[in-house]
């Protein structure tokens, strides 16, 4: 018998005791019980799960980025940066003259436009701006190109930092919801302040947690006078050119009826503010909408301290991206009711704004009517 029969024997033999336990074989040799084995190739590798990496937050709309050093001003200022940004060389030259020594008393007969002759009034601003060049001259170019952008974005980032509590009523300037548009007017009779603050401080996708403050400091109060003859028609999407106690006259600030002042384009004595066509339009940096850092300004200095490490819980973004973060998504924000209509409107091209019927002037209080300049 061949050596394989007799294995086959044995394994027939075997295979009643292949079901049951250990058995006993010759003397004493314990032999297990026989187990079917399946070859096959190597077991597959275990399945490699990724996390889903998080969602980038959205980058910050560029105009929102070039006005948030300015945003939360007083209205009687932002209508005054405004056009004179137009004019990067006349806010050169007012910053030069006022930094060597001129006599401030004197601004109103320089050889520059009259919004920055009005702005020279305010040192501060004005010789920011000229220290700043590049920011002025986008910030104007913006402006002249498409300024009802322009006043959407101050809209976006003033309706943002109320909601979240860092823009609120202060000594110094106040805090007035007129219709859709977030006005910010002095508080004081008779002075304008400047605010001093840090962006990234005040423009937050969720409210401090704990903390209320302080998010502005102030710097030295300025007059209020004549100059003041440009004004912020938000709901036409631009600045007017008013009367000299339009802003300003017997008692203190006044604050022009209507929701977003919509009625400014058609009232007697008040017109819109326009390029003049006998002066080069400003142009901005190629490329400025991708690369924020070349028009950045230096903020200026004096902003409050930071807030405590623990008031940063719930918040995810700071500054200016903020606004896109609640603007995606404005159900999650935990703060105030937020204006949705101004939040979600982007920067890119609109379509004209429709003329508000006139209001007339007789409307207006008599001692406050705006008058031609």
């Amino acid at each position: 018998m061949s050596k394989f029969s007799s294995l086959g024997s044995l394994a027939s033999a075997l295979a009643p005791f292949a079901a049951g336990g250990a058995f006993f074989f010759g003397a004493g040799l314990i032999v297990a019980p026989a187990q079917q084995v399946y070859l096959s190739g190597p077991p597959p590798p275990s399945p490699v799960y990724y996390p889903e990496a998080p969602a980038q937050p959205p980058a910050a709309d560029p105009l929102d980025q070039l006005l948030a050093p300015v945003a939360l001003y007083p209205d009687p200022l932002i209508s005054l940066i405004l056009p004179a940004a137009a004019f990067p060389s006349d806010v050169a030259a007012a910053g030069a003259y006022l930094s060597q020594g001129g006599d401030p008393a004197q601004v109103d007969s320089q050889p520059w436009d009259p919004s920055v002759r009005s702005l020279a009034h305010y040192p501060e601003v004005v010789t920011w701006m000229a220290q700043n060049g590049p920011w002025t001259q986008t910030v104007g170019a913006a402006f002249v190109g498409q300024p009802a952008a322009v006043m959407d974005a101050i809209q976006r980032l003033r309706a943002l930092a109320q909601a979240a509590g860092t823009l609120t009523d202060t000594p110094q300037q106040q805090v007035v919801l007129d219709g859709n548009y977030v006005e910010i007017e002095p508080a004081q009779p008779d002075v304008i302040y400047v605010p001093h603050y840090d962006p990234a401080v005040v423009f937050v996708d969720q409210p401090y947690y704990g903390y209320h403050g302080p998010f502005f400091t102030y710097g030295p109060a300025y007059g209020a006078g004549a100059w003041l003859t440009f004004g912020c028609n938000w709901g036409g999407g631009g600045v007017v050119i008013v009367g000299a106690n339009y802003w300003h006259g017997n008692g203190g600030w006044w604050h022009p009826p209507g929701p977003g002042r919509v009625e400014f384009g058609a009232s007697v004595g008040v017109r819109p503010w326009g390029f003049p066509a006998n002066r080069t339009a400003p142009r901005a940096p190629a490329g400025w909408q991708g690369r924020a850092q070349i028009v950045s300004p230096r903020v200026i200095g004096g902003a409050p301290a930071q807030p405590p490490r623990s008031a940063f819980r719930n918040i995810r973004t700071r500054g200016p991206a903020a606004v896109a973060v609640v603007a995606r998504n404005p159900g999650a924000f935990k703060g105030a009711p937020i204006n949705r209509a101004i939040m979600t409107r982007s920067s890119g091209p609109t379509a004209p704004r429709a003329e508000a019927p006139a209001r007339p002037a007789a409307a207006r209080p008599p001692s406050y009517a705006a008058r031609e300049p």
